[in-house]
């Protein structure tokens, strides 16, 4: 008789993905969860919210496939997780001002995914000096469910070796910079009329991208980034000023732009505060220049190919971002060096650069190795 082969085996199932964001407000964390949406090819997931969200937000998730699911309803979002892949990131998600009662929420979340089979993968985080003694014991209670904890640079390893020593880490980049579909690449729904045909006017604004944030102990030095502001318009004679919202609320970067604007009247800025993606990403693609104390706006306007300069705030972000891809730095006291430094950001080697975004776009897509399976319980 002849051989009888073996009965053919099913392909695992793929286990429901549930995805938190930092703060869906900030267009950079909006940014990331669309492009976790995309990478899950139609299958969709669901994302954790902690507040309300302006309508626009919410179309945008939806349309790329996404369930928003209240975080405040913390033992029915546990419920939602058991059993599923739990993907914290990627941004600056391991904070010290995050509220306790988010971050207990999260903790049970993590503890139902890993108890029903499920997994915690993180993707390219940031990560701070947790001072607080609760959130220390709430940060370690989340990450200690990963097999491994993906960090997007040196220094996120170093304050996690500080949280949770011994814990397995791999430093890979920035998921901003995984190549996904995006309204990087595509048209601007929201473009105002009449403003200008884009490749005949290409590098039309000098891009202010603020942000001041006493919680997390970043301040604008207004002497400073008022000096680079003058010497850039000087530099790129018909050039608009432009102010970009990244979280366009009116407690955060629309308060700081208004004060920008204020300054500079003279020169009828605009100020871009639509929470539409696609209108924040097209105006980096028309940048002359981009001055910016953002991790993100740097990323928007290296993927853009835009010239940017840095504005120091006494923290780490911008200082990475701008070591990896050899952008200068504006730092307080420098007022009287604006010319050229701005001279320098737009001296950019162009070419040294696209390779170095290619590169982080490689490191990037290592946040999608899959961890190794939960031993299967007796």
């Amino acid at each position: 008789m002849p051989a009888r082969s073996a009965p053919a085996r099913s392909a695992p199932a793929r286990r429901p993905q549930v995805f938190v964001a930092g703060d869906l407000h900030n267009l950079g964390d909006l940014k990331l969860t669309l492009q976790n949406l995309a990478l899950t090819q139609g299958r969709g997931g669901a994302v954790r919210r902690w507040a309300g969200l302006p309508e626009a937000i919410e179309r945008q998730v939806e349309e790329a496939g996404g369930t928003l699911v209240p975080g405040k309803q913390i033992v029915a979002f546990a419920r939602r997780v058991w059993g599923a892949e739990l993907v914290l990131g990627g941004g600056q998600i391991v904070r010290d001002n995050v509220s306790a009662a988010s971050l207990a929420g999260l903790a049970l979340a993590a503890l139902a995914a890993v108890l029903g089979g499920g997994t915690v993968t993180t993707r390219g985080l940031g990560v701070s000096v947790i001072r607080s003694p609760l959130r220390r014991f709430l940060w370690r209670a989340v990450l200690r469910r990963c097999a491994i904890v993906n960090v997007r640079d040196d220094i996120s390893k170093l304050n996690l070796a500080a949280l949770l020593p011994g814990k397995a880490v791999a430093v890979t980049a920035d998921m901003v910079f995984f190549p996904t579909v995006s309204p990087l690449a595509g048209d601007d729904p929201g473009e105002e009329e009449g403003a200008g045909d884009e490749a005949g006017d290409r590098r039309r604004w000098v891009v202010v991208a603020p942000c001041d944030d006493a919680g997390e102990g970043r301040v604008l030095d207004t002497a400073l980034l008022d000096a680079m502001i003058a010497a850039a318009l000087a530099a790129l004679p018909g050039a608009r000023l432009a102010i970009a919202c990244h979280d366009p609320r009116e407690s955060m970067d629309r308060a700081a732009a208004a004060r920008i604007a204020a300054r500079w009247s003279a020169s009828a800025p605009r100020i871009v505060d639509s929470f539409e993606l696609a209108v924040l990403t097209r105006l980096y693609r028309q940048a002359g220049l981009v001055l910016t104390n953002r991790l993100h706006s740097l990323i928007f306007a290296v993927i853009a190919g835009a010239p940017v300069l840095g504005i120091g705030d006494g923290t780490s972000k911008v200082r990475v971002v701008a070591g990896e891809f050899a952008i200068p730095v504006a730092q307080p006291g420098e007022a009287a060096q604006a010319a050229d430094l701005v001279a320098q950001a737009l001296g950019f080697d162009a070419e040294a650069r696209t390779a170095r975004r290619h590169d982080m776009a490689s490191r990037a897509t290592r946040n999608l190795i899959a961890p190794p399976a939960p031993p299967r319980r007796a």
